[in-house]
């Protein structure tokens, strides 16, 4: 496994070691690697990790974190010829495939006129594109660079599929691997059991919502909605990020993150009950909700939602722990997996303060719906485990592209890979290594 150096992971952390670890479990070899666009890097294997109560090791085999990343992974300066070299080499004489969390470079900075990257895939593997965003085209469509030197290109959610529609790829979706052998039989090859089956519905307690505070996350929506509720049951929020800055500073807080009164919707929800944890290690957002009657995810986003459906991962993690989802009705659109009263509790995108506080409150009050949707949720939960997301990563690896469609290029992606190479130098037209339209 590889991926390029970024600012944020995001969810590509928790993919990447649920995958290494599920692969591993299925007796495959993995080696986890970051691509740096530098001459040199430091000696970051050695000395000690700062704060190693922080981190946790899990799939990878190196200590990682939610927000921060990954600590000690061996980098390889990919401007260095010889450090490129041996990785080439270690590619072509070690491994059957090259699995890229990240298929191509960004556009930061530190990435301008920089074109050594095109040849990181003439490695003797299968390259297999992993694509864990819904706006592939507007973010990487200088993957059309490398187009012919990937086998296959894997999507992990609808949205992600959608977006490379026009990428002459084979692409096959497959779903956000899960570690649930904890507290099941599944590593053992045995049925799925789950602790809280058999558990009644005063047992649980209120909602949690725990995600990254971005504006498409919509977290203030759900935040001005708690002092319209009429329950008096637990409401945790969890998380943080560039928009849970603005809405708690002093001297910065956005405009919208007021009432028509003046005062803050934060301030308004932690007056009304809500408790904030703040961010959250894996075991800590898996506690909560053990004991919620609910998950809520606000987010909905305009531009996804016309890709598909674009949950967040904690959805699944809540299935698993048995409190029922809340989710938008452009958060979920066309989902191949959850259906609307089926699999969670719809909410509109568009619903008002007031609409959205009776939904929930009405959700914590109906436990024939709760129950019907936790027992509905069960048989989805196997195809998210990460060892039958290695399965279908293995059987992908093994030739098996039967399941896999090839999207044509457009006019509009071939523009914005024209512009998004010159970025890096390329002149998309004259580079040898590049076979165009």
């Amino acid at each position: 496994m590889v991926l390029f150096e970024i600012q944020d992971y995001g969810g590509i952390i928790n993919h990447a070691e649920c995958l290494a670890l599920g692969l591993k479990r299925k007796g495959c070899e993995v080696d986890f690697n970051m691509l740096a666009s530098r001459q040199s890097v430091s000696s970051h294997l050695a000395g000690k990790v700062k704060n190693p109560e922080e981190f946790t090791v899990k799939g990878t085999g190196y200590p990682y974190h939610q927000t921060k990343g990954w600590s000690k992974v061996p980098k390889i300066p990919y401007l260095s010829l010889s450090k490129k070299k041996q990785f080439l080499e270690r590619c072509s004489r070690e491994y059957d495939a090259v699995l890229w969390h990240m298929p191509v470079p960004t556009r930061n900075n530190e990435n301008k006129d920089i074109d050594e990257w095109l040849s990181l895939y003439n490695n003797g593997c299968k390259n297999i594109a992993i694509v864990h965003d819904g706006n592939l085209p507007d973010l990487y469509p200088h993957i059309l660079a490398v187009k012919d030197k990937f086998w296959a290109m894997v999507c992990v959610h609808e949205a992600a599929y959608a977006s490379a529609e026009n990428v002459p790829i084979p692409r096959k979706l497959i779903v956000n691997p899960f570690d649930f052998a904890e507290e099941t039989k599944l590593a053992q090859g045995g049925e799925l059991e789950l602790p809280w089956e058999g558990e009644k519905f005063n047992q649980r307690d209120g909602f949690v919502a725990i995600q990254i505070f971005k504006a498409w996350k919509r977290v203030d929506s759900l935040i001005r909605a708690i002092p319209q509720m009429q329950n008096n049951e637990s409401k945790i929020i969890g998380g943080a990020g560039i928009e849970y800055r603005y809405m708690t500073s002093k001297e910065k807080c956005k405009p919208k993150y007021f009432e028509l009164d003046g005062t803050r919707i934060w301030n308004n929800a932690l007056d009304a009950g809500m408790d904030y944890v703040g961010v959250q290690k894996g075991e800590q957002v898996f506690e909560h909700l053990y004991n919620a009657k609910l998950h809520i995810d606000p987010s909905w986003s305009i531009k996804y939602s016309n890709q598909g459906a674009h949950f967040n991962r904690t959805t699944i993690e809540a299935m698993f722990c048995g409190a029922v989802p809340m989710a938008t009705d452009l958060g979920m659109k066309n989902s191949a997996y959850f259906k609307a009263g089926q699999n969670f509790i719809e909410i509109p995108h568009k619903a008002s303060a007031v609409e959205f506080a009776n939904i929930v409150d009405q959700a914590l009050a109906d436990e024939k719906q709760w129950s019907a949707i936790r027992k509905n949720n069960i048989p989805l939960l196997r195809q998210f485990c990460c060892e039958e997301v290695a399965d279908e990563y293995i059987d992908l690896i093994e030739d098996n592209q039967a399941e896999t469609e090839t999207g044509e290029v457009s006019d509009e992606l071939l523009y914005k890979a024209e512009k998004s190479l010159k970025f890096f130098g390329i002149n998309p037209h004259n580079h040898s290594l590049i076979t165009w339209y």
